[in-house]
Parts: C-alpha cells; sequence; structure tokens
C-alpha cells in the first residue's frame, strides 16, 4: 500500500469513568493490530471527549462539533454501573438524554440507521459492583440495557459481556481483528489465514492488571531465579491449598519478569471457575478446562488462531514453533482442573519449550517434572499486617473500624491461618457490612453461634470461604481419603504413619496410595525429614465440618484416635524408678495425648455418677494413670489437675474404687504442691473414702502421708508427725524401700521446719541410702537438693553447694521441671550469700519462670529474691 494515502477509520469511544481501565484497553488493542491496518490501507485512531479543546457552550454540544458523529466508522459503548452526567439536552420527543453517553449512543444510531455507519459495538460489563455504588446511576444502566435488548423497540442492539478487563481485551481484540478482515473482504484486499498469521500482534502481554503485593520474598526467589535464562528448567510449579496466594505470586513474578527484561510476550491462561467475593461465591465462565483448551487459547492470545483448528499433536508442535520467533512467559493458573494425564501431557508440552520461553503453573494439585518445584505455605505476619494496612488505606470506614482494634489484629491474622484469601475476604466483608464490628468478624471466622459445635471448637458449618478454597479437592476424595483425612485431622500438629494408619483404619497400601493423591492435591504436608504428616489449619478446619460432619463417624474416628494414645501412654508413660526414660516419647507427642483426654471426657458423658459411654469413661481413667508421673515431672501441673479430676468422675461411674481414689490423690497432691491446702484437704476425703471400699495396705500409706504433710502445712506438728509415723510403720511392714524413703523425705521436712535440724539430716541421709539401694535417680536427686536446702538454712553454704551441684545432673537427666528450678533458687541463694547478685540473678530468674507456669507453693520467695538480687545489682552500678 506504499505510495496510497491511507484511510483514516475513526473510532469513538463512549464510557463512563468506572470502566477507565477497559478504556484504555482500546488503544492498546488498536496499537497491536497496527501491522493488519496498514496492510489494509488504513489508519486507526480512537477519540472521546478527552480530545476535544475547551469551549465555552453545552459541553456535549462541543463535542460533537469538533468530534462530528458523521465521522465516526465504529462506536464503541462501554458501560458497568454508571450511566454519566445528563448533557443539558433533549432527544427528538422532548424528553431529557440523562447521560452524555446516552446522547452519543442515539445519535450514533440515529446516523447508523440513516448512512449504515457507525458500526455501533457494545459491552456490558459484569464483575461485582463496588460497595459504594450509585443506585440512581446503576438503575440508569440497567434500564438502558432493557431499552436495548427489546427486539421491537426503537433501539435493538446485540452487546457482549465481560467480567475482567482481561476478558474485554480479548473481546475487543477479536471483534477489531474480525471487522478489519471484513473491511479487508469489502475492499477486494482479503486477509487469508497465512496473512492473519503474519499480521497479527507479535508481543501479546494479557497479564492480570498488578495488584498490592506483600511479603514472600523467599517465594519470590524461588521464582525468579526459576525464570532466568541461565536456569535449565522450563519454569516452576507452584502449588498449595486455595487462596494461599499461588496466583498472586505467578502475576507478581511476570510483572518483575517484565521489569527485568526477561520476556517480551506474556501468556496468561487461567481455568478459574469463580471467585470468592464479600457477598459469596460468583460463578465465572472460564475458556478452559481442559489441555486442548488451554492450548487453543494460547494460540489466540499470541496471535495465531488458525493453530487452534490442528490435531492436537501437531497443535502442539506448531505452538512451539511459533514460540521460537518470541520470548514468551507462560502463566496457566488453576490447572488442577486437568486430569493427571492432561497435566503430565502439559509437563510434556512445557519441557519443550524453546530457549527464552518459560511458564509458571499455579495448582492445588502437585506434578510434573523439569521444573522447579514451590510449596506456598501460610503468609507471614507482617505480610498479613501490610495487607490489613493496605485495606485501610482503601475505604475510610474499615479503617475506622479496624483502628479501634489495631491491638488485636494479630487475631485475626491467626483465625485466617495465615490465607492471604481468607484475611481480604474477611476485610471485604468488613468493608461492605457497615454493622460488622471487628469482634463480629472473628466470630464470623470461629462461625461462633452457628451450628453444632466440632470437635475442633469450630462450627459444622461450610463458610463460602471453606466451599471456594476446597472446591475441587471435595470432587476428587475417594473412601479412603476421607477416611485418612478424618483420622488426620485429629493430629495436632503432626503425626507419624504408624498412628495415622491405625486410626485410619486403612491396611498399610492403602494409606501409601492415598497419601500419594491427598500430598498431591496439597491436602496433606509430608515434613521433609521427619517422616511425619500434618494437615494446614484451614484443611482441618474444612475436615471436620465436611468429611466427618456425620457423628458416627466422628465418634467412631475419633474413638481409635483415644485408644490408639491410650495404649501409647500405657508403653511410655507409668510411675517407676526409670519410667523418665521414655518420657522423652510422651513429650513428642503431648498434643495429641491432651487431644485424645478430651476426646474421652466428651465421649464419655459423665455426670451425676454416670456415664453415657463406659468404654470412653474407663479409657480416660487408664490414660490418666498413666500419665499421673509424666504430667507432674515435665511441669504439666494444670493438666494433671485437670484430667485426674475428670478422671476421678469417670473412675466413679465405671471403674474401681481403687483407680478412683488414686485419681483423688493424684489432685490432692498438687494443690498440695501449690499450698492450697484446703483443697488438697478436700480431695483427699475423696481418696480416702474410694479406698475405705477397695483401697490396699500401701494406698491407706499414701493417705496418711499426705494427711501428714496437709496437717505440717496448717502447723499441726504432733498430728503430722502421727500420720507420718503411721504411713512409716505401713511401709516398713510392707518391705517397700521406694516408699519408706518417701516417708522418710516427709519426716525430715518435718523436722525440718521444726529447726531439729539433726533428725532431719537423719532422716535424709536414711533416705538416701535406700534410693541408692533401689536405683532411684529421681528419688536421690531430690534427697540431694533437700540436703542442700537444709545446710542453707543452717548456712552452711559450701556444704549446700556441693548437695546442689550432685543434684543437678540428676535432675536433668530425669527432666523433672520442679526439681531443677528448686535447684537454681538453692544455688541462687548460695551465691547471693557469696555476695554474687550477678550469678544468683539469672539462676533466680529461671526458677522464677518455673514455678510461676506451675503456681507453686514457693512462688513468692523466689519472686522477691529476683526482685531483691535486681534491685542490689542497679546499687553496684
Amino acid at each position: 500500500m506504499k505510495g496510497e494515502s491511507l484511510k483514516k477509520l475513526r473510532i469513538f469511544a463512549a464510557s463512563p469513568s468506572d470502566v477507565a481501565s477497559e478504556r484504555g484497553k482500546l488503544e492498546t488493542i488498536v496499537a497491536l493490530l497496527k501491522p493488519m491496518a496498514d496492510y489494509l490501507g488504513l489508519t486507526l485512531e480512537v477519540v472521546d471527549w478527552r480530545a476535544v479543546v475547551p469551549d465555552a457552550r453545552r459541553p456535549q454540544q462541543i463535542i460533537f462539533d469538533q468530534l462530528k458523529p458523521t465521522s465516526w466508522d465504529i462506536f464503541v459503548g462501554i458501560l458497568w454501573h454508571r450511566f454519566g452526567t445528563p448533557p443539558g439536552a433533549k432527544d427528538n420527543m422532548g424528553k431529557d438524554y440523562l447521560s452524555g453517553t446516552e446522547e452519543e449512543f442515539r445519535t450514533a444510531y440515529e446516523l447508523w440507521k440513516q448512512y449504515g455507519k457507525p458500526r455501533i459495538v457494545l459491552y456490558r460489563c459484569t464483575r461485582g459492583l463496588p460497595y459504594d455504588v450509585d443506585p440512581d446511576q446503576l438503575k440508569r444502566v440497567r434500564e438502558f440495557f432493557k431499552i436495548i435488548e427489546d427486539a421491537k423497540g426503537d433501539y435493538p442492539t446485540l452487546y457482549q459481556a465481560f467480567d475482567t478487563t482481561e476478558a474485554f481485551e480479548r473481546l475487543w481484540l477479536d471483534n477489531l481483528q474480525k471487522l478489519l478482515t471484513e473491511y479487508g473482504e469489502h475492499s477486494k484486499t482479503p486477509i487469508t489465514l497465512e496473512v492473519a498469521q503474519v499480521l497479527a500482534p507479535k508481543i501479546p502481554n494479557n497479564i492480570p492488571r498488578r495488584a498490592a503485593f506483600f511479603g514472600r520474598i523467599k517465594e519470590m526467589d524461588v521464582v525468579m531465579r526459576a525464570l532466568d535464562p541461565s536456569d535449565r528448567t522450563w519454569g516452576v510449579i507452584v502449588d498449595g491449598i486455595g487462596g494461599i496466594g499461588k496466583s498472586a505470586i505467578a502475576i507478581e513474578a511476570a510483572y518483575r519478569a517484565q521489569g527485568a527484561g526477561l520476556f517480551d510476550a506474556f501468556v496468561f491462561v487461567t481455568a478459574k471457575q469463580n471467585i470468592l467475593e464479600p457477598s459469596g461465591i460468583r460463578e465465572l465462565n472460564p475458556p478452559v478446562h481442559t489441555l486442548d483448551e488451554f492450548l487453543n487459547e494460547t494460540t489466540r492470545i499470541v496471535g495465531q488462531p488458525g493453530i487452534a483448528k490442528l490435531a492436537s499433536e501437531e497443535k502442539r508442535r506448531a505452538l512451539l514453533d511459533a514460540f521460537h520467533t518470541m520470548r514468551a512467559l507462560l502463566i496457566y493458573d488453576n490447572l488442577e482442573t486437568l486430569s493427571k494425564e492432561e497435566q503430565e501431557a502439559m509437563a510434556d508440552f512445557l519441557r519443550e519449550l524453546p530457549q527464552g520461553c518459560k511458564a509458571i503453573i499455579t495448582s492445588r494439585r502437585r506434578g510434573g517434572e523439569g521444573a522447579v518445584w514451590l510449596r506456598v505455605e501460610e503468609l507471614d505476619w507482617d505480610a498479613a499486617r501490610s495487607i490489613i494496612k493496605n485495606e485501610m488505606a482503601r475505604d475510610i470506614g474499615l479503617a475506622n473500624k479496624l483502628r479501634l482494634a489495631e491491638s488485636r489484629w494479630q487475631e485475626l491474622y491467626v483465625e485466617t491461618n495465615g490465607s492471604p484469601l481468607a484475611l481480604v475476604h474477611t476485610l471485604g466483608v468488613m468493608r461492605v457490612r457497615a454493622a460488622l464490628t471487628f469482634d463480629a468478624a472473628l466470630a464470623m471466622l470461629q462461625n461462633k453461634g452457628k451450628g453444632k459445635v466440632a470437635l475442633s471448637g469450630q462450627s459444622e458449618e461450610t463458610t463460602p470461604l471453606q466451599r471456594f478454597v476446597f472446591q475441587e479437592a471435595r470432587k476428587e476424595l475417594t473412601t479412603n481419603d476421607r477416611a485418612a483425612l478424618g483420622a488426620l485431622s485429629f493430629f495436632t500438629p503432626s503425626t507419624t504413619f504408624e498412628a495415622w494408619m491405625q486410626v485410619a483404619n486403612l491396611s498399610r497400601t492403602a494409606l501409601e496410595a492415598t497419601i500419594d493423591r491427598l500430598s498431591a492435591l496439597s491436602l496433606v504436608d509430608i515434613l521433609a525429614g521427619q517422616e511425619r504428616y500434618a494437615l494446614h489449619p484451614q484443611t482441618r478446619t474444612f475436615v471436620r465440618n465436611e468429611l466427618l460432619a456425620d457423628e458416627n463417624i466422628k465418634r467412631e474416628t475419633g474413638m481409635r484416635f483415644a485408644r490408639y494414645w491410650v495404649e501409647y501412654s500405657q508403653r511410655f508413660g507409668g510411675w517407676g524408678k526409670e519410667n523418665y526414660k521414655t518420657y522423652d516419647s510422651l513429650e513428642a507427642e503431648w498434643e495429641s495425648l491432651n487431644t485424645a483426654s478430651q476426646l474421652l471426657w466428651q465421649f464419655s458423658g459423665v455426670a451425676n455418677d454416670s456415664a453415657k459411654n463406659d468404654d470412653a469413661a474407663r479409657l480416660l481413667v487408664v490414660l490418666a494413670s498413666a500419665l499421673s508421673s509424666f504430667l507432674p515431672f515435665s511441669g504439666r501441673w494444670d493438666e494433671h489437675i485437670k484430667l485426674s479430676s475428670r478422671a476421678y468422675y469417670a473412675a466413679n461411674t465405671s471403674d474401681t474404687w481403687r483407680n478412683t481414689g488414686w485419681r483423688a490423690f493424684d489432685v490432692a497432691w498438687m494443690y498440695y504442691k501449690r499450698a492450697r491446702t484446703q483443697d488438697a484437704s478436700a480431695w483427699l476425703k475423696r481418696s480416702e473414702e474410694a479406698w475405705k471400699h477397695g483401697g490396699t495396705q500401701g494406698d491407706h500409706a499414701t493417705a496418711f502421708r499426705l494427711g501428714g504433710l496437709i496437717a505440717q502445712q496448717r502447723k499441726q506438728f504432733d498430728e503430722a508427725e502421727r500420720l507420718l509415723q503411721e504411713a512409716l510403720n505401713i511401709r516398713l511392714t510392707l518391705n517397700a524401700d521406694r516408699e519408706v524413703a518417701f516417708v522418710l523425705i516427709s519426716l525430715a521436712h518435718l523436722a525440718q521446719e521444726q529447726k531439729n535440724y539433726r533428725s532431719a539430716e537423719k532422716y535424709f541421709l536414711e533416705a538416701l541410702e535406700l534410693g541408692k539401694k533401689a536405683g532411684d535417680i529421681a528419688t536421690q536427686a531430690s534427697i540431694n537438693s533437700y540436703l542442700g536446702e537444709l545446710n542453707v538454712e543452717r548456712r552452711r553454704w559450701s556444704e549446700a553447694r556441693k548437695s546442689f551441684e550432685r543434684a543437678m545432673p540428676m535432675a536433668k537427666e530425669v527432666g523433672r521441671v520442679e526439681l531443677i528450678a528448686r535447684i537454681q533458687y538453692g544455688l541462687a541463694c548460695v551465691h547471693e550469700a557469696a555476695g554474687r547478685a550477678d550469678l544468683a540473678l539469672p539462676l533466680a530468674q529461671e526458677a522464677l519462670k518455673i514455678y510461676e507456669r506451675l503456681q507453686h507453693r514457693n512462688l513468692e520467695e523466689a519472686r522477691e529474691m529476683v526482685e531483691r538480687l535486681e534491685r542490689r545489682l542497679k546499687e553496684e552500678e
């Protein structure tokens, strides 16, 4: 067409301010189609009111005078929820135009009826409405479309709908290409398939709009390294549960790659079927569902639509050939809609990408070879806080709500389990619901007050957020998958294969197969190097709410879980001189043991000396008995009191008098250690009452000993002596050396409190010999610490220090928390007496921390020592 004057094709754009992004895409597509226009001898010009020189008159008339409607070849109208400002003119019926856009449309329509031009192309945006939508403007838009939808009306017009800027861009590109092709046919310059491929836009770029992006520094480093031309992989696979931010990472990476000049072309194809909005889940109409559709959409975006008509293998080869001419980044989003076979075929296709091309795949399903794999986990707190601040900046009402609760923002982060989608969704609901307070939003996340409360404390009502996140996974779960997930939901924070297998009631082979599936679906985390398995908190909530909604299934699974941990506690717990050697196993699984105790209490239904489930009540008693030494040793005094008191009530309904008495005794002992004398006495009476019906001589001796200690706390020394001697006589008769040592220790403490130091020392040394004879490290450690305390009281500092130093390694070997604190406190006393406040203070502070957690009877003494030492060190500065 060289040497010939080019004909101008004028495109007039009519669009209110709410579709500014779409308006901007008009020029973008025109620029991309310039080669095709040049071939046809055309220049494409997009104009609107902004091209007008200001003047004094009615604004719309100025627009018409300068941008003469008779010069328009194409009229493009774009409407969403705004209709525009009344132009101050009337139509030929004497009725006021409601907006300049309406006057422009009607003018164009009348010209089209008379002269066959301009070509009228209308688009309607259907995406969700903003919170501040003007209802009058929206009403006018809807009335306008009713008018043009009337085939028998004055302005019947066909329009196309879109829901995103990217969808509009695709529509406009497709429509304008077709219009140019039509022009070529009329002007005897037809555009053949071969010519169309040559003239197609050479630099496609349909990346979605860039959004604010926070955190994910390590993740972005991984992605950008994978996109670097020097990396030999075809790209990166980003996987994780729904709503964790996979698509956001991919889009941000594309923009960073664009800024770094790594690629010329950017292709974004998504299979996302719906989006989550504050009002709920909104269905989308994705162009792709299969591998073939992914490739077809790719060919369209890169301007090679003819390739889509080829057979599958030829199509892939032709598309790969097309990529030889460009440095392209492919972003394939939500690939989990593809079957496993199609995902493998996709990976094969991507492995053959030419040098200079890369791909990012996002999926809730793990798969694909030849790429870097990135598993996306919870967002960190700093990034979450930045999201909150960003959302506040967008809306003053939301900002006011959140500003009042700033000190509690982290609660919101915790309840959303580090999911950016959950966080933004919650903030969005707060924004659109004026009455929704911060506390109400938290309750919404927790589902408080709705439905029956599940074992996890979550409601069994599935939320829109859960439905959105797990919609694809729900479709693919087999019976074994459901059983495995239901079982794993009880384990916190993780578990071993063996434990999971037993609770799920699956064979080894079946569980191995389902683990592969669940891991591929990003529903189960396999903890690297630990051979343990875990659920994301959000997945656990989904499982509890949906897969365990049936009470019978929940109870059966819960009972298998509890039974497993009761047997585990019997294997590694108990009371004996060397049982502490297995306590590490209990420590490692404490959270699951604690969950088991709560389940058994709930399932037992104990009330009014009866139980709804005798088996659960019996197992609760067994669990409490097995943990009766571990809990006080590990410093879990609160947990010991709660479990033992529940087990006492459960034993009252379904167990022996002896077990009933022991569980009451455990509670009494803890209250004695806390100097809660009245509570200790009350629980000891319950213990003695039970043992009257079924206790042994040894049990009665145990009761006498604690009774003597309680009397000593009350300063009833004669009564204390009588009861302790009674206990000693029984123990001597039974030839129980270890238990004799315990009574001797109690007699020593009684003598020490009465300043009878020689008798106290004699009792301690006799007990120490028995401890050595029995090979009882724990007892020897305790007695050495008591001798240290006795020597502190007698101001024999050197002997005291030696006793404490002998006791410490034994105490650490045993791991008895209270004993370690007592030795630390004793050594602090020794250092303080020597004038070394600098050495004493750290020990006293460590002891105080433990005593505070235990609510120990010596808590105030330790606190006073710390304050005293701190003052002394300040004075010495």
